[in-house]
C-alpha cells in the first residue's frame, strides 16, 4: 500500500483520468473530492463491499434455484413492489 500525506487543497493523481483532492481536515474527518469519468464507479469502501456481498449471495440463490425469491426480496428491500402484490415467503422446509 503506497501511503502519502497531503494537507487541505493539496491533490492525487491517479492514471490520466482520477485526481483526488483534499478538501478539508476537520478533527478526525477528512472531505475528500474526486474529479474522474462518469463511467468509473467510486463508491465508499462499505457500500462496495455490501454490493459485492449482495451480487454473491444473488449468485449462489440463482444456482440454488432461488433466483425469483431473491429478485422479491431485493425488489421488497428497494421499496420496488406494489403494495398489493403478494410475495411468496419461503416455506420452512426450502
Amino acid at each position: 500500500m503506497l501511503v502519502l500525506t497531503r494537507k487541505a487543497e493539496e491533490s492525487l493523481v491517479i492514471g490520466d483520468q482520477i485526481t483526488l483532492t483534499i478538501l478539508a481536515v476537520e478533527g478526525d474527518r477528512v472531505k475528500i473530492g474526486i474529479q474522474a469519468p462518469r463511467e468509473i464507479a467510486i463508491h465508499r469502501k462499505e457500500v462496495w463491499d455490501a454490493i459485492h456481498e449482495q451480487n454473491r449471495l444473488a449468485e449462489l440463490l440463482l444456482q440454488d434455484g432461488h433466483g425469483e425469491r431473491f429478485e422479491q426480496l431485493r425488489q421488497f428491500l428497494a421499496g420496488e413492489l406494489d403494495e398489493e402484490k403478494e410475495v411468496a415467503l419461503p416455506s420452512r422446509e426450502s
